[in-house]
């Protein structure tokens, strides 16, 4: 099976007007002063005094974007994405799409509200910021209103694989030369999509270890756990048969353990009845066992 009929490369296209700049006048002011090396100064300054929370906000939002729409992996990441190249590209699997899309959609609703609010204050910002810098007030460091609105964007773009990503284990695969491209070409593709699926993959079965092994030695040890510690680990028990690119068996076996010791259980359970929790514990040791002892290219 080729990799571009489960998954796709999404990137994520955030653009703002930044309400700091630097200053380059008073870093040179401060060296000279004291003596001391250019490389050692780095000065900046507002450009606005009211609504700052506003631009604030759209750094959070940015933020949360980027952790909880793309990243899947690190720590408060909770995405649908691992990186693909390096370049901004990651892959997202298409059994995950419906829940990337919706969740971004959510946060660029958010962003837009924002950006309105920031529009439709500009003149405000603007006599602002002429009475609290008096005389280092540039109306050359603020875009008009016109120019202001194109410089907000909050979208992603998404392309196909290409043709020849490569989803198999070993040797059992074999690419065909074919429109002019060459061995080397598409052994290069191999190599790289075959990297692309194993690290997709590795840290999907990670981020399932640590949640589960966590989670569990709460359970065991009679510790108090957060809520949201149940929650992380449904959501990654229902998203984890996504990056299971290649059918792999013993992948398989974990994702149907894992779902069924979910089934019927919520967290007051864990809390409160022994049967469930030993039930729990027992399957999530078991998924964690197979995961523990993975081999070869998954």
């Amino acid at each position: 099976m080729r990799l571009n009929e489960k998954a796709i490369l999404v990137a994520p296209v955030l653009r703002k007007w930044n309400p700091r700049k630097s200053d380059k006048l008073l870093a040179s002011e401060i060296t000279d002063k004291y003596g001391i090396k250019s490389e050692m100064v780095s000065t900046s300054r507002k450009l606005v005094s009211i609504k700052e929370s506003s631009f604030k906000s759209l750094e959070t939002i940015d933020k949360n974007i980027r952790n909880h729409c793309f990243y899947s992996v690190g720590q408060g990441c909770t995405g649908f994405c691992v990186p693909y190249d390096g370049k901004g590209w990651h892959i997202l699997p298409t059994e995950l799409q419906e829940k990337f899309i919706a969740r971004f959609n959510g946060l660029k609703d958010q962003r837009e509200s924002v950006v309105k609010n920031i529009i439709n204050g500009w003149s405000d910002i603007l006599e602002e910021a002429k009475k609290e810098l008096k005389e280092l007030f540039n109306p050359l460091d603020y875009p008009s209103k016109d120019e202001l609105i194109g410089l907000y964007e909050c979208d992603y773009k998404d392309k196909s694989l290409d043709e020849e990503a490569y989803i198999g284990k070993g040797d059992d695969k074999v690419f065909d030369v074919r429109h002019g491209v060459s061995d080397n070409e598409t052994a290069e593709v191999r190599g790289r999509e075959r990297s692309s699926i194993a690290l997709a993959t590795e840290q999907a079965s990670t981020k399932m270890g640590v949640l589960l092994t966590h989670l569990t030695d709460c359970l065991k040890e009679d510790k108090t756990f957060r809520d949201k510690s149940f929650s992380k680990v449904q959501d990654a028990i229902e998203e984890f048969g996504a990056w299971n690119f290649n059918n792999d068996e013993q992948l398989e076996e974990v994702s149907d353990i894992l779902k069924e010791a979910i089934t019927n259980i919520d967290v007051d359970d864990l809390r409160k009845d022994k049967d469930k929790t030993d039930k729990f514990v027992e399957a999530s040791d078991k998924a964690i066992d197979i995961l523990d002892n993975l081999k070869g290219l998954i």
